[in-house]
């Protein structure tokens, strides 16, 4: 069972290696510098024509999108794909949700005593509370992980997850969340939607008349 997880995770390695990379670099700069620091330095680095690129990204990871994927396969009549994608954002929004009550963490808005320091804009409605770990950033690795696991071209998997961690920068630049925040939601959102997608492969490869061969799953024909 095991190692039907490690030959998936092999297979997509060109999303699962740039996630690996992430999770070490963003851990180190969580070590290295204080909250304020990593909020501030990318909240700073701002722009108008980042501010149109960065809220079309935040929008691009939100669960709207999602849904709007799931209603394609269930119009395409495409169950299996239907239910994977359903399963890994329904899994993904619960667990957020919890965590998100039990910590209850103010966001920057809430959290800074002077709001002029941070960059806001007059278009997006800013939150005061709530904020770990991030909604918009788990659903983002949810759903470009699920995307990439299903997509028959696996070398686009790094493209997929550099949509996910816009949708993560997009966070901290439209001064929604924290560096933690997001951090934490990638690896809510990757985990979850990688161990449903595998159960679900899973137990395809155990059903009656089909056989799982490094990974690739044969039916014999009738």
């Amino acid at each position: 069972m095991l190692k039907t997880l490690a030959t998936l995770v092999a297979k997509n390695r060109y999303f699962f290696i740039p996630f690996l990379l992430w999770l070490i670099i963003g851990g180190i700069l969580l070590t290295v510098f204080t909250k304020d620091q990593l909020f501030l330095t990318v909240n700073g680095a701002h722009n108008p024509i980042a501010d149109v690129l960065v809220t079309i990204s935040t929008y691009l990871g939100n669960g709207a999108l999602f849904g709007i994927i799931l209603a394609f396969f269930l119009y395409k009549r495409q169950w299996r794909n239907f239910f994977m994608g359903g399963a890994s954002l329904l899994l993904v929004t619960l667990i957020v949700q919890f965590m998100k009550r039990a910590v209850n963490e103010p966001r920057p808005i809430s959290y800074f005593s002077d709001p002029s320091v941070l960059h806001i804009l007059p278009w997006i409605s800013v939150h005061s509370g709530l904020s770990f770990p991030s909604g918009h950033t788990s659903t983002a690795f949810a759903m470009y992980c699920f995307l990439g696991l299903m997509w028959d071209n696996k070398k686009m998997g790094w493209v997929l997850f550099l949509l996910a961690l816009s949708t993560a920068h997009s966070r901290l630049y439209l001064s929604q969340h924290f560096f933690s925040d997001v951090y934490a939601g990638s690896i809510i959102g990757t985990f979850f939607c990688t161990i449903i997608y595998w159960l679900f492969e899973y137990k395809k490869s155990q059903t009656p008349g089909t056989t799982c061969i490094h990974g690739t799953i044969i039916t014999p024909a009738n």
